[in-house]
């Protein structure tokens, strides 16, 4: 964990966390929501510049196939 904080607003606790990949992730997600402390959650996944210019890159694969639903 990089850390926590207390806060105003629509959650009382943020927490960063960094872990290998997104299914670690979702083990701790689900452990921590099994043990009934909290009611609600929200998990957003953080990329870095590398790694948004490496979904970009993939993007361009993909428009070539899309095809928007009429």
């Amino acid at each position: 964990m990089i850390g926590g904080w207390y806060c105003l607003g629509d959650y009382d606790v943020i927490l960063i966390a960094d872990v290998p990949n997104i299914e670690s992730m979702a083990a701790i997600a689900v452990a921590v929501a099994a043990g009934g402390a909290i009611k609600s959650s929200h998990t957003t996944a953080l990329m870095t510049g590398a790694e948004l210019v490496a979904a970009l890159k993939k993007s361009e694969s993909v428009v070539k196939g899309y095809k928007p639903a009429r």
